[in-house]
């Protein structure tokens, strides 16, 4: 059985190469390396700038359509950490895989999280490692699957039921939500205009949930979203609460070159309500390696990829 029918409902227009990773899943963001974005930053303000006036929604469309156009056409691989630091309690790590390819719709993620190490026994066997397994797809029709290293049988296998999407994942400040990130699909938006985030020219957007949407409305009124002007690249997230608070912010904050290309290699979550934070860091990560089908689909997630070697690189 492969991955579910409502995964191949929509074919998205033709990758760009070089759009670079596309969050997969909403982890990682196309742009630039640091030494590039330094050397094209600006200092003052700009008259170019349109943040808080009367701005043409046309031209929003346009950048926002280009956005969702982008993406990596090949396979990844990214070693990761998350270092899930709650204000006042002690720092704890989890280790993960994340990998990714494209489908007709979107960027397709499996990720697999070590809830608990693998040990030895005093007879010394292996206890194998405790994971949590995400197949995650992104896009237009955007849906998630889990299984539990641990689960019985009868619910191994459990699709994510939107209702869940705001739970974190493994104790840490990340939720489905934020992975799978179906705002950047929603219709009701507004453009706010032009200004400048960390000296980088930035275009700034509203986005609201469908009105028919009532579950969603519960738990967001709505997310401002700032592009990078040059790359078209997300760079900062802002999720507010129904209440119209700022609920979370997700935020890029460093880059690696890998295989020729810029990715983010550390992105923060900060819940603004209770001040914890998670990081998302890059180990060690390959583009355009040779992944085996398997691991996207249903069945696949039977097995862990963490703590295997599943990749190649390509020739």
């Amino acid at each position: 059985m492969g991955v579910c029918p409502a995964f191949f409902m929509r074919r998205i227009v033709e990758l760009r190469r070089f759009a670079r990773t596309a969050l997969l899943t909403g982890l990682l963001f196309p742009l630039a390396m640091p030494d590039e974005l330094s050397a094209r930053r600006r200092h003052g303000p700009s008259p170019l700038d349109t943040l808080g006036e009367e701005v043409s929604q046309a031209k929003g469309w346009e950048i926002l359509s280009a956005y969702r156009r982008l993406g990596l056409s090949g396979d990844y691989r990214f070693n990761f950490q998350l270092r899930i630091m709650p204000r006042g309690e002690k720092t704890r790590t989890v280790p993960g895989v994340l990998l990714g390819t494209m489908t007709e719709q979107g960027p397709l993620t499996r990720i697999d999280l070590a809830l608990r190490p693998s040990e030895i026994d005093e007879q010394a066997q292996i206890i194998p490692a405790a994971v949590k397994r995400l197949l995650l797809q992104n896009g237009l029709f955007a849906n998630a699957v889990e299984r539990d290293s641990e689960a019985t049988t009868g619910d191994a296998l459990q699709p994510i039921a939107s209702d869940r999407y705001f739970q974190p994942i493994a104790g840490s400040d990340f939720t489905v939500f934020d992975l799978l990130m179906p705002y950047a699909f929603w219709q009701n938006f507004v453009y706010e205009g032009r200004t400048k985030l960390r000296s980088r020219p930035t275009h700034v957007f509203w986005l609201y949930p469908p009105k028919e949407d009532k579950l969603m409305q519960r738990h967001v009124s709505g997310v401002r979203i700032f592009l990078d002007e040059e790359f078209n690249a997300l760079i900062q997230v802002e999720i507010y609460a129904p209440d119209k608070t700022l609920a979370k912010t997700v935020s890029v904050i460093a880059f690696k070159r890998v295989d020729g290309e810029g990715i983010p290699s550390q992105i923060d979550v900060r819940d603004e309500k209770t001040r914890n934070k998670t990081r998302f860091k890059v180990l060690d990560a390959a583009i355009g390696v040779d992944l085996p089908p398997e691991v996207f689909q249903l069945e696949g997630l039977s097995s862990n990829v963490y703590g295997t070697e599943l990749a190649t690189v390509e020739p």
